[in-house]
């Protein structure tokens, strides 16, 4: 019959559709329904062009695909058809990716991946991290373990084992690496560093066979010590590691506030997911939360990579939607609600397993490892903010070194704090290259030090005076002078319930204007008594003309 009515769409319909119901015979449904399209494209049948979007699927053809599905679509919604309902849900779930996969091909980014210089050897390496001043990477490298024994008939093959690492960068390219010296290498498995602005701060993942042969994954830390070498490694806590599930892959932010990790630890969306802690105010960590949905599937998140700007946090996924196996993904965490991570895209994603990648503090490079360590132009959609390592240091007014904090407040972004060091009051911090830095300087018994420092300062590069801040003694009866009223004064009233202020300027109505900025900025949030007014005994402020 269809060779005797070549040119009949209902003939080549049916015998499609014969081919999909007798033997399912991927060749026969190609041929029949390719020549319906070319018979009649608009085929009143939907079922036509549901088995054509399938097809051209199949073809990566996903442009045509999509025509053919929503056609699908457009005839099974005008009415109820068995028959339609049927397919209705596959179909839409091959519009689904059809979709995904053109939107893809289309925005395909710059990939132009290039090997790290120096650091890359003929040994095998993997998880690298740059520190976020770009001095040193530290990575897991394959070593030869030693030589066994031999013979003229049988040379024994050299076990390989993998070995934490590290390289130090000279000028354009990084030194060929060494092993890390103890603490270090000591156990089964390391890897997965993670280090805080000022590289005092180190954590890994550490595997241990524990009593019953069972081989527990935690993370450990350890610190600089002042003739430069590091602590003895120690567990991180059993608030974050647990007896029986997997803590591993830790990223701590700049400041060491946060620290993120994937685990398989009960309470999760399923699989492994990625968790993160704060840090108390003792040192210790404070109980883990799950990222949540907007992270988190009933599949595996693992490999965070939370970036200088405390925000954009990368990380694999085979839970969302992606190209196979584990893609790479971003998303804000400092404001999760409603959002989805953004899949990385082609090419760097692919059918294989994409599962680390990290990128430096500017956001314009990123690194992964693929047998090499390799970096590549990250492309602007899926750029962090951009930071910029710095130093400074904290003394008293006759130069003494001071232990404190610095806390870095910019817009869309949490509150960074970092630490003094009491031995020689030097501290490290990331600063945006986008955005105003409020710095605040604080220590007991001494006025805050604030100041704001412009992206195109920090883009240039601070003098190195700029953030030699020092902490003026805070006495009775003294007068400060302030640019601005941030809420480093307010607080430091909310601090201190029995001080006063007196705000002092040339001209009353700028008084005034300053004291109004006080009350707006925190004073009534922070539910202090306030009545309205100038009401010296409520408010403690009052303004005076000089």
């Amino acid at each position: 019959m269809a060779a005797q009515n070549p040119k009949s769409a209902d003939i080549q319909f049916y015998l499609g559709l014969c081919a999909v119901k007798r033997d399912n015979n991927p060749a026969s449904i190609r041929r029949y329904f390719t020549r319906l399209a070319a018979l009649c494209p608009d085929y009143p049948d939907a079922r036509a062009h549901f088995y054509l979007g399938v097809i051209h699927y199949s073809d990566d053809r996903f442009d045509e695909a999509v025509v053919a599905l929503n056609r699908f679509f457009e005839i099974a919604n005008q009415g109820d058809n068995p028959l339609y309902d049927a397919i209705y849900a596959e179909a839409s779930n091959y519009l689904h990716w059809s979709q995904f996969l053109a939107e893809a091909r289309h925005n395909q980014a710059p990939f132009n991946p290039r090997a790290a210089g120096g650091v890359s050897s003929p040994d095998r390496e993997m998880m690298p991290y740059l520190t976020h001043d770009g001095s040193t990477m530290y990575y897991l490298r394959e070593t030869a373990a030693g030589s066994g024994r031999s013979s003229f008939y049988a040379p024994a093959q050299a076990k390989k084992v993998w070995r934490l690492c590290s390289s130090r960068r000279r000028d354009t390219v990084f030194t060929s690496g060494t092993v890390m010296p103890p603490p270090f290498n000591q156990f089964d498995s390391e890897g997965s560093v993670t280090l805080t602005a000022d590289g005092r701060q180190l954590y890994y993942s550490v595997m241990r066979q524990t009593t019953g042969g069972y081989a527990n994954v935690d993370i450990y830390q350890s610190h600089r010590m002042p003739d430069g070498r590091w602590s003895d490694v120690e567990s991180v806590g059993g608030m974050v590691n647990g007896e029986r599930s997997w803590e591993s892959q830790p990223s701590v932010t700049p400041d060491g506030q946060w620290l993120y990790f994937a685990s398989n630890r009960k309470g999760g969306y399923g699989g492994t997911d990625i968790w993160r802690c704060r840090r108390n105010a003792d040192g210790t960590w404070g109980r883990p939360e799950n990222l949540g949905a907007a992270v988190n599937t009933p599949f595996n998140e693992k490999c965070p990579f939370i970036h200088a700007d405390g925000k954009t946090l990368y990380f694999a996924s085979n839970g969302w939607q992606g190209f196979g196996g584990y893609d790479m993904y971003f998303i804000n965490v400092s404001d999760t609600y409603l959002q989805r991570p953004t899949n990385m895209g082609l090419p760097i994603n692919s059918e294989q397993d994409n599962i680390y990648m990290g990128v430096c503090a500017d956001g314009r490079t990123a690194y992964y490892a693929q047998d090499d360590i390799y970096l590549f132009d990250l492309y602007p959609a899926a750029r962090p903010e951009p930071m910029r390592h710095c130093t400074g240091r904290i003394t008293d007014g006759q130069g003494h070194p001071m232990a404190g904090t610095v806390e870095v407040r910019r817009a869309g972004a949490d509150r960074a704090s970092y630490s003094a060091d009491s031995r020689d009051g030097s501290f490290a911090l990331m600063l945006s290259m986008q955005q105003d830095n409020v710095v605040v300087a604080r220590c007991e018994g001494y006025m805050p030090q604030v100041l704001t420092i412009s992206p195109a300062d920090v883009r240039r590069g601070l003098d190195s005076s700029r953030l030699q801040l020092q902490m003026p003694l805070l006495e009775t009866g003294r007068h400060y002078a302030i640019s601005q009223p941030t809420d480093a004064y307010v607080e430091l009233l909310l601090s201190h319930p029995s001080m006063h202020i007196c705000i002092e300027a040339p001209r009353a109505e700028e008084a005034k204007a300053v004291y109004d900025r006080f009350v707006d900025r925190k004073l009534r949030r922070e539910r202090l008594s306030w009545r309205g007014g100038t009401d010296v005994d409520t408010l403690r402020i009052t303004i005076t003309q000089f």
